[in-house]
């Protein structure tokens, strides 16, 4: 018996869309941390950063949190990310130009209907260290300063200092710049140091020669030959920009350490 040329078009189709996807499937995430971007993801109902969204991210089995950390003029850690309050608040300047008392009245009114008060490190964090036990804060601190930059560092060095001695072992701090990160080596050695860039092999190389942990990348930005190389120089990779499904399992083909979401339901 002849089967028509259609059938057997069919059959093929079939077949060629099973192959791409068994190709397609999510790779196995056991060992990468799942990390709430800002809390609970740029998805989340709550505003990025807010007591509600770090809750939030926590609550939904989040392996730790990640938060854009400033400093007060008063030497006070508080999670938010933009350089100037008039981005969200009704307050103008910078976060390190106003005391923690001035700061309280300058709450996030411009992402949710309701405002949301900023929050403050030392008095959030042990809290959620008690409830969350096996959870990490990853700390990505914002260098904005209003006046001298090198006492700005050594004063925002010291804070994390003594927020690390209410957290052992609970923090990770990554930034941008260098010098800050060698500074916090220096003042709590203890706490992962992770180098935050765009390019991949001078971000490895940074990491790799200043003895920190491991590097902060885009997703976008990273393949498995970078983790690799990353891995064999003794440094974990951390992953950003991981907002659905295809991002998640391009970061997991990677085969990175930790996994900051956006969308925590993933």
């Amino acid at each position: 018996m002849r089967c028509s040329f259609g059938l057997v078009m069919r059959v093929l189709n079939l077949v060629l869309v099973l192959a791409l996807l068994t190709g397609c499937g999510m790779p196995k995430s056991e060992g990468t941390l799942r990390i709430g971007h800002g809390g609970s993801g740029t998805n989340s109902p709550y505003p990025m950063n807010s007591e509600a969204a770090l809750l939030n991210g926590l609550a939904n089995g989040m392996d730790g949190i990640e938060l854009d950390v400033q400093l007060t003029a008063d030497s006070v850690l508080v999670a938010y990310h933009p350089e100037l309050l008039q981005d969200l608040t009704a307050c103008t300047g910078k976060v390190n130009s106003m005391s923690w008392t001035e700061l309280q009245r300058c709450p996030n009114v411009n992402e949710a209907d309701s405002p949301f008060p900023i929050v403050r490190l030392d008095q959030l964090l042990p809290a959620l260290a008690l409830k969350y036990p096996n959870a990490d804060f990853t700390l990505d601190c914002k260098l904005f300063a209003h006046g001298e930059w090198w006492h700005y560092l050594r004063t925002y060095t010291r804070a994390l200092s003594r927020l690390n001695g209410k957290l052992s072992n609970k923090l990770v701090v990554e930034c941008q710049v260098e010098d800050f990160l060698r500074l916090v080596q220096l003042e709590a050695p203890d706490i992962p140091l992770y180098v935050y860039g765009s390019d991949v092999e001078a971000s490895i190389r940074r990491a790799a020669t200043s003895h920190f942990t491991g590097v902060t990348m885009s997703v976008n930005h990273l393949g498995r030959d970078d983790v690799t190389m990353a891995h064999e120089l003794g440094l974990k990779v951390s992953a950003f920009n991981v907002s659905g499904y295809w991002s998640r399992r391009k970061a997991l083909l990677a085969g990175v350490d930790r996994i900051q979401f956006d969308d925590i339901s993933y």
